[in-house]
């Protein structure tokens, strides 16, 4: 008698088993790994941050709903986070590792165009996706396996241009760019190009080098064109020093900027006052699917976020969809599901990356009143 009740006893042990083994296998079937490459030292820290921490909500999400599902089976998203320095040479060894060695599916990251552009060669040369949350640089338009959730130097130029001569009366330009940096140096020269084109006149063209912080030649030089309006496509830190000196030397005009300036940064700061800058997306944005992110990313990481986070959301959960249509951890099939998939609903708006890896998207004037960001006009270049 013992014999038989131990029976049923031991075929429920072994049911148990074999289904937690089964379940224990569909939740452990493998890990998606994406590779994270941002500046997380020196002076442009906080961007690389606000990359790995956007980056890292939108996999914790998937992960407490379960997972990703490919092709019937679950996968942890897991992050490899890579530190860029800021430098294009350290950028293409990273993500070379990244590929090689931790085997990612895609690359995410890369905020400076310089940067991006070193990944993009790597990327390609390996047949991997990358998405960029924000680099503008035309020249990523060229590698087929890139992506970026921004708009290019093209449209944000055009846009630009459109709106100095429609809104601030077509007053004359004088422009400081970054002679070295691909970004700065490309805008600056594409909004001169279709301001000029369209009637306005850039009355001064003016570039500094790598590591300056004395600008005062060049803004003496604007100054004394007449230039009513200062356009400044740099990263914060050196905008910071330019407008300081450009308001010390005189300068009275337009501050006009790109959507390299962090406005979290640059919101209080009264030398900014009513100046305008392109921008991606704001905090109380109306786009469907913002409020509950902002709330949602507000309770996990105890901060607002910014444009760069919500970019970055955006360009991972694009990454995760396009994963589950193509069912598959293999980077060429996902680079497939990324140009074949139908527009994203994210929460920087509603975008779809074309042939070339760009998407469609509409142009935010923002600008800085009464200490708060503000959007101007949003222009529609389609």
């Amino acid at each position: 008698m013992k014999i038989f009740r131990l029976i049923p006893v031991l075929s429920v042990l072994i049911l148990i088993l074999c289904f937690s083994a089964g379940c224990s296998k569909d939740k452990l079937a493998g890990e998606f790994k994406v590779g994270i490459v941002a500046v997380t030292s020196g002076e442009l820290f906080r961007k690389g941050n606000y990359i790995v921490t956007a980056a890292r909500y939108g996999a914790n999400k998937v992960n407490r709903d379960g997972g990703l599902t490919l092709g019937g089976r679950s996968y942890t998203v897991k992050l490899i986070p890579a530190d860029s320095n800021g430098d294009p040479v350290i950028a293409a060894k990273v993500a070379t590792r990244l590929i090689e060695k931790d085997k990612v599916s895609a690359i995410v990251g890369a905020a400076s165009s310089k940067v991006a552009l070193a990944v993009a060669e790597v990327c390609e040369q390996h047949k991997v996706p990358f998405i960029t949350p924000v680099a503008g640089t035309n020249r990523l338009t060229s590698f087929k396996y890139s992506f970026r959730v921004s708009y290019t130097n093209n449209v944000q130029g055009q846009a630009l241009a459109l709106f100095v001569k429609q809104d601030l009366g077509q007053k004359d330009v004088g422009i400081l760019f970054a002679s070295a940096s691909p970004y700065s140096s490309e805008l600056a020269r594409i909004f001169r190009d279709d301001y000029q084109n369209s009637g306005g006149r850039v009355v001064a063209f003016e570039n500094f080098k790598s590591g300056q912080r004395d600008f005062s030649v060049q803004l003496k030089k604007i100054i004394d064109s007449g230039a009513r309006i200062l356009f400044l496509p740099n990263n914060t830190k050196a905008v910071q020093l330019q407008v300081a000196q450009a308001r010390k030397l005189g300068f009275k005009g337009i501050l006009m900027g790109s959507d390299s300036w962090d406005s979290i940064e640059l919101q209080r700061n009264p030398l900014f006052k009513n100046s305008y800058y392109t921008d991606h997306w704001i905090l109380n944005s109306p786009i469907r699917g913002a409020a509950s992110f902002e709330k949602s990313y507000r309770k996990e990481n105890g901060a607002d976020p910014t444009e760069l986070e919500a970019l970055t959301y955006d360009a991972v959960t694009s990454l995760f969809a396009s994963a589950k249509i193509a069912g598959s951890l293999n980077p060429v099939a996902i680079h497939d599901a990324l140009v074949d998939m139908p527009p994203f609903q994210g929460v920087t708006g509603t975008f779809d990356y074309n042939d070339n890896g760009d998407p469609d998207k509409d142009v935010i004037i923002s600008t800085f009143r009464n200490g708060k960001i503000a959007v101007q006009r949003v222009i529609d270049l389609k």
